[in-house]
C-alpha cells in the first residue's frame, strides 16, 4: 500500500527548522516529537515538491582581484566580475545573479529606475532578488525590440524588474526604430513624449545591456537592424550599441538612424547619476571598452574572459 503523502505544513515546517533555523535533524525531531528517519523523510519530501533550492551563492563566482583591477583601470565607482562558465547561457544566468544583488542595493524608496532590453538584461531580471519598495518606478529606456512576449523584450524587463522591487512599471509603447522621421517628429510633439522626457530627466540609475555590431547581435536576432546595415556603421567608426545607438571607439556618438530612433539619448543618459552595464562575451570588448572610454558607464558587470581582454587593451592604448 503506498505511503500517504506527508502533511504539508509539518513538511515546510521541518525545512524552515533545518534551512532558516540551522537546526540538526535530531533537534528537529525532538521538537516534532518523531524519529530522525521521520524528518530525514520530510526533508526529501520538501526537495522532490521544489520547497528547497540549493544554489552556490554568486560571490562564489567572483573574481574580486580582477574587478579591482577594471575598478581603477577606467574609474568605475562598482564593478562586477564573475568567472566565465561552460556556456554561455551558464555565464549570464551566474552574471545576472550577481548584477541583480548589486543593482537592488542601489534602490529605495522613491528611486526612478530606467531599463533596456536584451539578453543580459533579461538574465538580471530573472535573477534578481526581491525586495519592497513600492514607490520604485521602472521606465523602459528603449522602444520595443523583437516578440513582445520574449523575456528580452523591453517591456518584460521593465515589468521583471517592477515585480522585483515591488514598484511601478512606466513602460514606453512604441518600437525602437520608426519607419520615418516624420513619424518621430509627430511624436515628440505629444504629451507622451514630454512626459517620457521628464521621466528620464528624473532617473536616479540606468540599467543597460551593450551591444556589439557583430551580423549574429541581438539587434539583427530580433530584426531592429539588418546586419548589412551594422556593417555599414562599422565602416563608419561604430563598435557598439547602448538602447540601439551608436558609438564609435572612444564612446563618442556617430550618427546613424537618430532621427528614427525612440529611446534615451546619450545625452539624457549621462545625466543620470548611476549608469550600470550589464554585458559578456568576446565580441563585445570593443563596444564596453568604448562605453567605459566614452564616460557613458559609471558601473560594470561582466564575466572573466570579457574582463582580461578589456584590461589587456587598455594596457596595450
Amino acid at each position: 500500500m503506498p505511503r500517504p503523502s506527508r502533511d504539508l505544513a509539518t513538511i515546510i515546517k521541518t525545512a524552515r527548522m533545518r534551512y532558516e533555523r540551522n537546526l540538526s535533524q535530531g533537534d528537529i525531531a525532538k521538537a516534532l516529537g518523531v524519529s530522525a528517519a521521520t524528518v530525514s523523510r520530510y526533508l526529501a519530501q520538501a526537495f522532490e515538491r521544489g520547497l528547497i533550492e540549493v544554489r552556490v551563492v554568486e560571490s562564489a563566482y567572483r573574481e574580486f582581484r580582477i574587478e579591482r583591477e577594471l575598478q581603477l583601470a577606467f574609474g568605475l565607482e562598482e564593478v562586477i566580475v564573475v568567472q566565465t562558465q561552460g556556456t554561455e547561457e551558464a555565464t549570464l544566468r551566474v552574471l545576472g545573479s550577481a548584477a541583480g544583488r548589486a543593482i537592488i542595493a542601489h534602490i529605495g524608496e522613491g528611486t526612478m529606475v530606467g531599463v533596456s532590453n536584451g539578453t543580459s538584461m533579461a538574465a538580471v531580471t530573472a535573477e534578481m532578488p526581491r525586495i519592497d519598495a513600492p514607490s520604485t518606478n521602472v521606465v523602459t529606456l528603449i522602444g520595443g525590440v523583437g516578440q513582445a512576449e520574449s523575456e528580452s523584450h523591453t517591456t518584460e524587463i521593465c515589468r521583471r524588474f517592477a515585480q522585483a522591487t515591488g514598484g511601478q512599471s512606466r513602460i514606453l509603447p512604441l518600437p525602437a526604430l520608426l519607419e520615418s522621421k516624420e513619424m518621430l517628429d509627430v511624436l515628440r510633439g505629444t504629451e507622451a513624449y514630454r512626459v517620457l522626457s521628464d521621466l528620464y530627466a528624473r532617473l536616479d540609475l540606468a540599467v543597460v545591456g551593450v551591444g556589439s555590431l557583430t551580423p549574429d547581435s541581438s539587434t539583427v536576432r530580433d530584426g531592429l537592424f539588418t546586419a548589412d546595415q551594422l556593417r555599414q556603421i562599422a565602416e563608419h567608426g561604430g563598435v557598439g550599441t547602448i538602447c540601439a545607438r551608436f558609438i564609435d571607439g572612444s564612446g563618442a556618438p556617430v550618427k546613424a538612424f537618430e532621427d528614427r530612433t525612440i529611446s534615451i539619448t546619450f545625452e539624457q543618459l549621462l545625466a543620470v547619476p548611476s549608469r550600470f552595464g550589464i554585458a559578456a562575451g568576446p565580441e563585445k570588448v570593443a563596444a564596453i571598452r568604448a562605453a567605459l572610454s566614452g564616460g557613458l558607464l559609471t558601473s560594470l558587470a561582466t564575466d572573466t574572459e570579457t574582463a582580461a581582454q578589456l584590461l589587456r587593451r587598455e594596457a596595450a592604448a
